[in-house]
């Protein structure tokens, strides 16, 4: 009988154990079963955002590089599958930093901050758009004069039109990005030369069409590779370079190759 009453129990607290899983510290997670795609909430993905944000560093990174067009400047990064960010600069007259959050290959939540220059001053705009099912559900933002006054605005809601409004026109947006995190299509960059500078070094790149897009890298240390763009920059001439580089502070930066 002891031994019977032994067997019960611990069949009991393996069911327990079994029946309270591990709880996962992914961003996936965070959207639990009773907010799958059809049941999202504004709540939920913002907290799925957040998730995703606090992770940045645990996940794979990729950046273009530094796109100009005009007084027009940017580039992309990309954090695993979850994430693109745009970081644009146009002159002194506006910047903007827009986010893409993916969940399961599904766009959630479109986020943009924006920074206006005017005649009356400067206008700070935050704008958030929420999706499921590829349709746009729900649209906030706020709008202040500084950049402490608007973390301080609650977000108001922005009426939807009639018609349905689908995610289209931001994949779109995401497709242009992946294009300029590749280096294809319009922004497939080619060699045009490299300067020199009593204190520094650039090498630019351009796009085959004459208005498309051009890059510069700066170069802080010489390598095998950057001796032969000195020495020999016709022989380079219109060609796709092959060579890695990082983005610091709005700047795309070369990286040497090891063992040079």
């Amino acid at each position: 009988m002891k031994m019977y009453r032994l067997l019960l129990i611990t069949v009991i607290l393996t069911t327990a154990v079994s029946c309270n899983p591990f709880k996962s510290d992914h961003p996936q997670a965070s959207l639990s079963d009773e907010n799958k795609t059809t049941g999202l909430t504004a709540p939920s993905i913002l907290r799925y955002a957040d998730s995703v944000d606090k992770m940045l560093n645990q996940l794979p990174k990729s950046q273009s590089l530094v796109y100009m067009l005009g007084d027009l400047s940017f580039y992309v990064e990309k954090y695993g599958t979850t994430l693109f960010v745009e970081r644009a600069y146009n002159g002194a007259e506006s910047n903007s930093l827009k986010k893409y959050y993916f969940r399961n290959d599904s766009l959630m939540l479109f986020k943009s901050s924006q920074e206006l220059a005017n005649e009356e001053g400067t206008v700070f705009k935050d704008e958030r758009v929420y999706m499921r099912n590829h349709t746009v559900f729900k649209k906030d933002s706020r709008t202040a004069v500084s950049a402490s006054a608007l973390k301080s605005l609650a977000f108001i809601d922005v009426p939807l039109t009639d018609n349905v409004s689908p995610d289209k026109i931001y994949l779109n947006d995401v497709e242009a990005l992946q294009q300029a995190l590749d280096g294809v299509g319009k922004f497939d960059m080619i060699f045009e030369s490299i300067s020199t500078y009593p204190d520094s070094r650039y090498i630019t790149l351009r796009n085959k069409d004459q208005n498309g897009y051009a890059a510069s890298v700066l170069v802080k240390e010489r390598d095998s590779f950057i001796d032969s763009l000195l020495n020999y920059p016709m022989l380079f001439k219109d060609k796709k370079l092959n060579f890695k580089w990082e983005v610091v502070d709005g700047e795309a930066v070369y990286v040497p190759v090891s063992g040079n």
